[in-house]
């Protein structure tokens, strides 16, 4: 019974995944990309929220209007695939999130992501590619000064309770892009920690906003030591609300 509740919420998350995502890339595709801020903002919010409703989650978010008002890079520590929910529920305009190419083979979710201004990073063994994109979306963060961007200091690795390293891309684009930094910390209780959208355990997902760092006088000779400073802030905060699992 446990087994068939589970895949009832699995395949009922991507069936809506997939019918309100299509629906919403029509309408931005129709309205030339027009429509793409107003449905962030009062529709793919909710469709978010209902999702990890189905999922057997709840969301504890802060209001809108305690998130920057300009653009900023937002960094989030990275544990569960229902991150990507928890984010797109804030319901903010003029953002735009990475995702992993890891993440395409979650079909449903592609059209809900490309809807929203979703771009795909290859993984970090496509070397080149790599490069490449990041390069171009350093350019469109300097070209477009309104947009800011989702993007997790940790990247692709196995889901653990624990803070995983932290990447240098994001960190260099924010520093080129002349973007604040902006650090999340999302909390997922420990019993709901998963690696597949299929088997979760129901809880309260909790987003928190911590810093906002300004990158004016970063460097690039000195980018490791502040990547090391904005982790060392995720591992306190994860080690404080996990005494019992401290991570390094």
């Amino acid at each position: 019974m446990k087994n068939l509740r589970l895949i009832y919420r699995w395949l009922a998350a991507l069936t809506t995944v997939f019918i309100t995502g299509s629906i919403g890339l029509a309408l931005v595709l129709i309205s030339f990309g027009t429509l793409r801020n107003l449905l962030s903002q009062y529709y793919f919010n909710y469709i978010s929220l209902f999702i990890l409703k189905i999922m057997g989650f709840s969301a504890n978010i802060p209001e809108k209007k305690h998130f920057p008002k300009g653009p900023v890079y937002y960094t989030f520590n990275h544990n569960s695939n229902l991150d990507v929910f928890l984010l797109t529920s804030l319901g903010l305009k003029n953002v735009r999130y990475l995702l992993s190419e890891k993440t395409l083979k979650y079909f449903p979710l592609i059209f809900s992501a490309k809807a929203q201004g979703s771009f795909y990073i290859p993984q970090q063994h496509h070397s080149k590619r790599r490069l490449k994109f990041l390069i171009r979306i350093t350019n469109l963060l300097k070209r477009n000064r309104h947009l800011s961007m989702f993007g997790s200091a940790e990247g692709v690795h196995l889901h653990r309770y624990a803070i995983a390293p932290f990447n240098k891309g994001i960190f260099h684009m924010a520093m080129e892009a002349k973007l604040n930094i902006v650090t999340l910390y999302i909390h997922i209780p420990k019993e709901s920690l998963t690696d597949d959208f299929k088997d979760v355990k129901g809880g309260t997902l909790k987003l928190e906003i911590m810093d906002e760092i300004n990158t004016s006088n970063w460097s690039l000779p000195h980018l490791e030591q502040h990547i090391s400073e904005v982790r060392a802030t995720y591992v306190n905060r994860f080690n404080a609300l996990n005494p019992n699992d401290m991570t390094k």
